[in-house]
């Protein structure tokens, strides 16, 4: 009877108990995480099994699929025998030739842990869907900023152009002017090149002829035009960060993408923390994703539960009917599951 052992620095094979064979890896977190995927090749070990053919019992699930997609007749080894293999790895690894005895094997083991660790967070660190997260979360963050900076702004240009805000509600047409300075020398040109059709144009001029509002000092006007400036040059940062997001929805999550749109799928699997935890949530589950304190509130308080979280957002829940949109909203995210 043979007994094939993946150990954390390489494969040792025993025949009745006595070691027969050493297969060391050449990296030992590579090679070991390379078994586990079931992604290794193992030609030696197949090579030297195959004319056994029988009567060879495995330490690991997926070493024993890697043997068998190679022709190995090889079983799983009892839960008595994978437990006494657990408790004497340390010596297993020394009679092996990985360590030369039980504090070096156990100082070795150490090592290997702390390396396929950091193999681990790197590898999920990598992940595009993680990519994807940050992007959207930015997105919003982008937005809660430009929106506060824009209030900022109307407030501040407000006290020497008081009109103006109640008449341009695009905060890049609104930065456009106040880049170009003091109400006095605002001309149409300015109004065009910030895109507006000539009637609001002459509304705008006629307005800042006979404006109300305070005079400005050279020094303010500067800061006022530098939060002017930031708010566009947010504004061309989110536009970048939107076509990203749609660009790396449609390479990682093209069904999810089709299905929510870009922003809405990218929200969702921002909450969700990932694609694979995703893609373990029930149509149910997804449905609400974004309304946790309205399902929390009404557990607590007996009130009808959310209909909706962030699917709020998809056109076709957004534009029914109020008493249409909870079956809508669930058949979305039934297609997402699916």
């Amino acid at each position: 009877m043979y007994s094939v052992i993946l150990t954390e620095f390489g494969i040792v094979v025993f025949k009745e108990e006595k070691l027969e064979k050493v297969f060391p890896f050449k990296d030992a977190v590579k090679d070991y995480i390379s078994v586990k995927k079931k992604e290794a090749k193992l030609n030696d070990l197949v090579n030297y099994l195959g004319p056994l053919q029988r009567g060879i019992s495995v330490s690991d699930e997926s070493l024993m699929t890697l043997l068998k997609k190679n022709s190995i007749d090889a079983q799983m080894m009892e839960e008595s025998e994978l437990e006494t293999i657990q408790s004497t790895k340390p010596q297993i690894i020394v009679d092996s030739g990985f360590a030369k005895n039980v504090p070096d094997a156990l100082s070795k083991l150490r090592e290997f842990a702390m390396g396929l660790s950091s193999s681990k967070v790197t590898e999920v660190s990598e992940s595009p869907d993680l990519h994807i997260i940050q992007a959207i979360n930015s997105l919003d963050e982008i937005d809660k900023i430009a929106n506060g900076l824009s209030s900022r702004l109307r407030e501040w240009y407000g006290l020497h152009f008081p009109e103006l805000d109640n008449i341009i509600d695009s905060i890049n047409g609104y930065s456009q002017i106040v880049l170009a300075g003091k109400r006095e020398s605002l001309t149409k040109k300015v109004y065009e090149e910030a895109g507006f059709p000539d009637s609001k144009a002459d509304m705008i001029a006629l307005l800042a002829s006979k404006s109300r509002g305070g005079d400005i000092s050279d020094i303010n006007l500067a800061i006022v035009q530098s939060i002017a400036k930031q708010i566009l040059d947010f504004h061309d940062l989110r536009k970048k960060l939107e076509a990203h997001v749609e660009l790396e929805m449609e390479t990682v999550a093209p069904n999810l993408s089709a299905i929510l749109g870009a922003a809405v799928g990218a929200r969702i699997l921002g909450k969700a923390g990932s694609l694979k935890k995703l893609a373990s949530m029930p149509a149910s589950t997804i449905q609400i994703i974004g309304a946790e304190k309205a399902l929390f509130r009404s557990l607590k308080t007996g009130a009808q539960p959310p209909k909706h979280g962030l699917l709020f957002q998809h056109a076709m829940v957004h534009a029914a009917p109020r008493w249409q949109r909870g079956k809508i909203a669930r058949a979305i995210a039934a297609k997402a599951v699916i």
